[in-house]
């Protein structure tokens, strides 16, 4: 077993002949400026000290200050005389404590529990079980102190499914955000970094979720005339119905596809019906002619698209005219 060294329990001054600056005073600032900055009477960091403080008859005040937060302090004697200046002083411990269970809703989490804060610092450390899987960019609000966005450490915002339900969260607070450190993945992973395992899924474009890995195409299957979406990208679009449709292309300045999409379109329609692939603005070339504009998917067609370039289409397959 070590023990460790406790720490002094008050602030104490002393005058440059030894003796206990009694009734001088302890000015504190931002570190590096002159811009006053409180310190507080007690642990909860609910009542600031006056500032500058004056010390009682043997040189002392009771002091304290959020972790994290960087001080100058100007001590004086009683007839006004300054005894030393120490800048950059800052209490470096980072409180790591248990939030409990959120009480929010989904991408707005919630957390009310007993802390040894009551208000919010830069490096205060969080951990917390979510009720809710994300779907895109989240808060979190812990013990009333307003509301503050959950980002990456690169200060991106969350995609869906990086936090789950009944899975531990780590944030640390920094720079008014909540900067996710750990998160409830299958294992446990890093922000912006995956373990693949065989249960790991990734979010297309538009935020669905499909296994890593996978060996065949996602499919996604339209009954009517449809327009591609973003979450189209690397899928076929499946079309089994009766009659004739239009699949459409929206522009460029609608949807911006990546250049290098690749998307596929199926006609497997029960009767002999044709689906017109159009585009809106923008151009398909048919490979190998050469032609531009609408081309027509015969039943049990298939026609590729590749996105070349930002406003270009290639076009080509089988049963296409």
């Amino acid at each position: 077993m070590s023990g460790s060294l406790l720490a002094p329990l008050c602030f104490r001054e002393f005058q440059s002949d030894g003796t206990p600056a009694a009734n001088g005073t302890l000015t504190s600032y931002q570190a590096g400026t002159s811009t006053p900055l409180a310190t507080y009477t007690d642990a909860t960091l609910g009542t600031a000290n006056p500032n500058p403080i004056t010390l009682n008859a043997r040189g002392e005040a009771s002091v304290w200050v959020p972790p994290n937060v960087s001080y100058k302090f100007v001590t004086a004697d009683v007839l006004g005389n300054q005894i030393r200046s120490v800048d950059n002083v800052s209490a470096t411990g980072q409180p790591t404590l248990y939030g409990g269970i959120d009480t929010g809703s989904i991408n707005n989490y919630i957390l009310s529990f007993s802390a040894s804060f009551s208000a919010l610092a830069d490096g205060i450390l969080v951990w917390w079980f979510a009720s809710n899987t994300n779907t895109g960019s989240s808060a979190l609000s812990v013990n009333g102190l307003g509301s503050h966005a959950i980002v990456n450490p690169g200060g991106a915002s969350l995609v869906a499914g990086q936090i789950l339900a009944n899975q531990p969260v780590i944030c640390l607070y920094k720079g008014g955000q909540w900067v996710l450190l750990l998160a409830g993945t299958s294992p446990l992973a890093l922000p912006e970094f995956t373990a693949l395992t065989a249960g790991t899924t990734t979010p297309d474009a538009n935020g669905a979720q499909w296994p890593v890995g996978f060996l065949g195409i996602p499919q996604n299957v339209i009954s009517n005339s449809y327009t591609a979406i973003l979450g189209d990208a690397a899928k076929q679009i499946y079309y089994a119905g009766a009659g004739a449709i239009t699949v459409t292309i929206p522009a460029n300045s609608v949807v911006a596809f990546p250049v290098g999409t690749v998307i596929s379109v199926l006609n497997d329609a029960s009767a002999a019906v044709t689906i017109t692939l159009a585009i809106n603005t923008d151009t398909i070339v048919w490979i190998p002619s050469g032609a531009t504009g609408s081309r027509t998917i015969a039943q049990y067609g298939r026609a590729v698209l590749l996105k070349v370039g930002t406003t270009r289409w290639w076009v080509s397959g089988v049963g296409l005219t």
